[in-house]
């Protein structure tokens, strides 16, 4: 895949393609709502990629390199490799990033490293079976989504809620982890702030792993009994440093307030503006048996295909980094560029779920990224996605909430998930 890469053709982005990618992504702005930032830049690099005939696009500024990855199964190739040897690995941009708040993290980690913790990690979460702590998550998430959320902020503090308890077990009331962790990933997500900021958010990154560590230790010393994440891992924990294992920990605890909030979020909007597909999960949730239960969850095929598609169509984290062993150059997966590329065929901008429950995925499906793929895949998405799941089940299935978008309504679909302009309300139905 290394030589694939070296001897692709690749084009090159001049100060004057720059400037007119500034020209789109302003033009977008000015838009508003009604704008679509993520087509504008998919646009404009498919148009220099093909002006070029090349497959990759070379993006320079000073002292960096990016190569944008413009084909799919280059990206597969990439992505399907593990971080070991002399491949691929972790972007140094996002190395930098992540070392922030978690330098040991999985999503970073490389050589022997990602070798030890990709098994902590997958036992933990449960990586590609119904988790062993399924009932009490479940339990947590609807108690968390018992009443009908108005708004994206009501959805992530219901994540946030539900995560406390699957993650940490709980925590003191005057202590709020949920919010630390959510301030410091923003950190963590913006060079700006960790350059000129990041020593304002040390002390709050210093308590939430001062709360972690008591945490472990209440499990090791079985103070703590509840089933909840954070214990299975110290009880489970393989020899590895103690603070790279706990270090684990605030990635998971984003997922649920983060990419986590926001692939929910985008479904219950999406879902709900589809009078169809509203109407086919309700029916769904109904004959799927007592919702309290993980394998009446499991059985909502359906609801899941949906989740599946607005991710596909909406993916919550839109890129990743990876450079060559020893190499400064970024290799960049920008996710709507390779997910929404018009020759994957007439419906890529469709809604369209079905295609999920298809026997064999169309191009369009296969080309998603929503979890990645191969080895570098999340170890946490079938937790997520029976959170997922067991929440808008909750609140589609059973509350009757309703989040219709008229952006939303119709195909083609932007490539950016418009902005909320209106907040959620239940239908009234029971």
């Amino acid at each position: 895949m290394e030589s694939d890469l070296q001897s692709r053709p690749t084009a090159h982005a001049g100060l004057l393609d720059v400037l007119r990618l500034g020209v789109k992504l302003g033009a977008g702005k000015l838009r508003g709502k009604r704008g679509d930032l993520a087509a504008a830049g998919t646009d404009w690099a498919r148009t220099v990629i093909d002006r070029d005939h090349a497959a990759d696009l070379d993006v320079a500024i000073p002292g960096k390199t990016f190569e944008v990855i413009g084909d799919r199964a280059v990206s597969n190739g990439v992505l399907a490799t593990q971080p070991v040897g002399d491949g691929f690995e972790a972007g140094e941009m996002k190395t930098k990033a992540m070392s922030f708040l978690a330098p040991g993290a999985l999503t970073i980690a490389n050589g022997d490293a990602w070798m030890r913790l990709r098994p902590f990690n997958e036992k933990v979460l449960g990586t590609g079976a119904p988790h062993q702590f399924s009932e009490a998550i479940l339990d947590h998430v609807r108690s968390a989504f018992s009443s009908p959320v108005r708004s994206i902020a009501d959805v992530r503090a219901a994540m946030g809620r539900a995560m406390v308890n699957i993650v940490l077990g709980g925590a003191p009331s005057d202590a709020n982890p949920a919010t630390d962790v959510a301030t410091l990933f923003d950190v963590v997500q913006s060079p700006l702030k960790r350059a000129l900021l990041g020593f304002l958010y040390r002390g709050k990154r210093d308590r939430l792993y001062s709360l972690l560590s008591k945490k472990w230790d209440a499990a090791l010393a079985e103070q703590d009994v509840r089933p909840n994440l954070l214990s299975l891992a110290a009880r489970s924990a393989p020899s590895v440093d103690r603070q790279t294992l706990i270090q684990q920990v605030p990635h998971w605890m984003f997922t649920f307030t983060g990419s986590g909030t926001d692939l929910l979020t985008r479904t219950l909007v999406l879902v709900s503006s589809r009078p169809h597909a509203l109407g086919k999960l309700i029916d769904e949730a109904r004959s799927a048996g007592d919702l309290s239960k993980p394998d009446s969850v499991g059985r909502l095929k359906y609801l899941e295909a949906c989740i599946l598609e607005t991710g596909r169509l909406f993916p919550p984290v839109t890129k990743t980094f990876h450079r060559r062993v020893d190499e400064k150059r970024e290799i960049v997966h920008y996710f709507p560029l390779l997910q929404r590329d018009d020759r994957l065929g007439p419906t890529v901008h469709t809604f369209h779920p079905e295609r999920w429950l298809m026997s064999h995925l169309d191009a369009p499906a296969a080309a998603s990224n929503l979890f990645l793929r191969g080895p570098r895949a999340c170890p946490g998405m079938d937790l997520i996605l029976f959170v997922c799941k067991a929440a808008a089940a909750r609140q589609l299935g059973e509350l009757g909430l309703v989040a219709r978008q008229d952006l939303l309504t119709r195909d083609p679909l932007p490539v950016s998930f418009p902005p909320l302009d209106e907040p959620f309300s239940p239908s009234g139905r029971h």
